[in-house]
């Protein structure tokens, strides 16, 4: 009767749907503290974005946020910033118009385009039109990465307009600017530099009777623009040199990082007491499996620790037979061995701190003493020589750790050593170096 009395009841909340309910109002109480947060994101993007001092901050702050600006209540709140963003931008294109109108009048003035301290005339007025087209080409090329960009029908009228008129006009002018500068440029230098090239080297001035190089000074400055040219290209490709090598070098550096936390994981006592208790006894029922998880956590990281070397070699094209990468082998060689010894002497010490009569602890192992007619007899023997013996269990256990050390390949293989245990003598602690 008690059972079925049970499913009845089971039947009757099941027929209520009061767990459906309950339901609903958990998922509408979540939902509600979801809204709430997205509120609260909302105005924190408002106020960033009304404290941003140009372009170049206001899309910073888009891509900190990310995707969560699709979030239909932080939309809402963002909405209205897109068109006072296109707006920034609409100013910056005009100020960037406005640049390139006096740099033309000034040039029409001055005969020459005028460029930055120590640059030669054409290829300083290249790299101006280089950077002012850069300066809207950037903040552009940001606004196509906004997938939420046309939220509204007058952001997207004045996205169009911008992306039609303005920007395009402006670089095309840059463009053509460019183009002719370069154009007049080389009609003009062959001729110049091929007539210098057949006039004498040195001449003497007829009024103060001094000699000085026989040099046209448009030659002069053609030959810089020249130079600059080739400098520019080459600082160009060892910039990107440099950065490739940074990257490199910071990867590798991350690779021995990971080395040096993998080898930290190892320190911790293999052993322990019983549930962690300092009032228990050394917990020799699950030693076993305590051993294999510890011997499978060393094995893992050692395939680990070979496959950053290996990586490592490829990031600093490393010769393997080289002096140099042995150094470097020997290096990271070094951080694992000190992983072993760390790891070693923390098991041990966690045994000699709970043997040492002095600590006044709880007796880490157990010997029972029986009698068996004739003889009193104990378990485990305390007999030196007896196979499953006290010192053949404490010489086990201490094997057992040393033996942590053989799990790994060395990564020093010009060392002579398979591994990081070397067996040189009978005692555990000369099974290692």
């Amino acid at each position: 009767m008690g059972q079925h009395r049970n499913v009845l009841r089971l039947h009757e909340d099941f027929a209520t749907l009061r767990w459906l309910k309950d339901f609903e109002q958990d998922a509408f109480g979540f939902q509600q503290k979801v809204e709430d947060i997205d509120r609260r994101l909302g105005t924190v993007f408002i106020q960033a974005f009304d404290d941003a001092s140009d372009l170049e901050h206001a899309f910073k702050l888009l891509d900190m946020f990310g995707s969560l600006l699709e979030r239909p209540v932080i939309a809402a709140d963002a909405a209205d910033k897109y068109s006072v963003l296109i707006s920034m931008f609409s100013r910056a294109l005009d100020h960037a118009r406005l640049i390139y109108s006096r740099h033309i009048q000034t040039e029409l003035k001055l005969g020459s385009p005028p460029v930055h301290k120590n640059m030669p005339p054409v290829a300083g007025a290249l790299c101006w039109a280089r950077e002012l087209r850069a300066r809207i080409q950037v903040p552009f090329d940001h606004f196509r990465r906004i997938p939420h960009l046309c939220v509204s029908v007058p952001a997207k009228l004045l996205y169009d307009h911008l992306d039609s008129f303005s920007l395009i006009n402006l670089i095309f002018f840059l463009c053509r600017y460019q183009e002719k500068l370069y154009a007049d440029w080389s009609q003009t230098v062959s001729e110049k530099s091929q007539y210098n090239l057949t006039q004498p080297l040195i001449r003497r001035d007829p009024e103060t009777k001094l000699v000085t190089v026989n040099f046209d000074p448009q030659v002069r400055t053609s030959f810089p623009v020249c130079w600059w040219a080739r400098v520019w290209d080459h600082i160009s490709m060892v910039m990107d040199d440099v950065h490739d090598l940074e990257q490199r070098i910071q990867k590798a550096k991350n690779n021995v990082e990971e080395i040096q936390t993998i080898v930290g994981s190892w320190a911790s006592p293999i052993f322990v007491r019983r549930d962690c208790k300092t009032e228990s006894l050394l917990s020799l029922e699950d030693c076993q499996d305590r051993l294999e998880r510890r011997y499978s956590l060393v094995r893992e990281s050692g395939q680990r620790i070979h496959l950053l070397v290996k990586e490592n070699q490829s990031l600093l094209l490393a010769d393997p037979a080289s002096d140099i990468w042995k150094a470097y082998v020997d290096y990271v060689d070094e951080i694992v061995l000190d992983g072993f010894f760390t790891a070693i002497e923390c098991s041990l010490k966690y045994l000699l701190e709970n043997t040492d009569p002095k600590a006044g602890l709880a007796p880490l192992f157990e010997v029972q003493l029986d009698l068996v007619i004739p003889d009193l007899i104990f378990q485990p023997s305390l007999d030196p020589g007896t196979n499953d013996g006290f010192y053949n269990l404490v010489e086990g256990l201490l094997n057992d750790i040393y033996r942590i050390s053989s799990l790994v390949p060395r990564l020093a293989e010009h060392s002579g050593f398979l591994h990081y245990q070397v067996r040189g003598c009978g005692a555990p602690s000369c099974w290692w170096q």
